[in-house]
């Protein structure tokens, strides 16, 4: 991602400090982002607003998935797209916590993503409510890291995300964790990825009574945060 992200900045022929004056950041983080730091999504979408590819900065290809727009009221609603070979994915100002959680603070849609719609039926996603979900905290490295951001199948029906790496609501706090169904006790068994941090058992009455429920599956990672050895 640095040579991609310099190469697009290279094609538009700005210098580091015009481009970091245009999206609202300091020289010194684009510099940082350049040289391999992650990039936020919001700044993703301030980028793409000035003309940069994002999904050659992202994959340094012009040809594949993921391009990334700001999310208008309007679209927000109809979550229209701007090609008609792409699918729009909304994300939302929620974080799932891969570590101590994370409130819900809204449930409307900040930014879209736009996936290539031949990618979702090449991986059998596009018949799915999918919704894209940053991860914050490091209790399932080396799977997801910090400020990943991660594409989540949302369900319905509990029995669709029995195992896996699940976004999960406990209370009032979102988590992506690693759950395994116990049929025999009707409850869950949660774990980390990260062996430093203790697994826990969500029992029946917890979901009877609300308080824990499967939010969705995560799918890919859209977005890596850093990169993995």
């Amino acid at each position: 991602m640095t040579t991609f992200l310099r190469d697009e900045r290279n094609r538009l022929e700005l210098t580091q400090a015009e481009a970091s004056k245009a999206i609202g950041v300091g020289k010194t983080t684009f510099l940082r982002w350049e040289s391999g730091y992650p990039i936020p999504s919001d700044k993703l979408i301030a980028l793409s607003d000035i003309g940069f590819d994002i999904n050659y900065v992202l994959k340094g290809s012009k040809r594949e998935s993921l391009a990334v727009t700001a999310a208008s009221p309007t679209q927000s609603t109809a979550l229209q797209t701007s090609h008609a070979d792409l699918t729009a994915v909304p994300q939302y100002d929620l974080a799932a916590s891969a570590g101590g959680g994370a409130l819900v603070v809204a449930e409307h849609p900040i930014a879209r993503f736009e996936l290539s719609t031949r990618w979702l039926q090449q991986n059998n996603l596009h018949n799915k409510k999918l919704t894209v979900v940053p991860v914050r905290g490091d209790s399932m490295e080396h799977t997801l890291y910090d400020g990943d951001l991660t594409l989540v199948s949302l369900i319905d029906d509990p029995a669709d995300a029995r195992e896996g790496v699940c976004v999960l609501r406990f209370d009032d706090e979102i988590f992506v964790k690693r759950i395994q169904y116990d049929f025999k006790s009707k409850g869950y068994k949660v774990t980390s990825d990260n062996s430093a941090y203790s697994g826990f058992f969500v029992d029946a009455d917890d979901i009877n009574a609300g308080r824990f429920s499967v939010l969705g599956r995560v799918e890919r990672v859209l977005q890596r945060a850093r990169k993995v050895d």
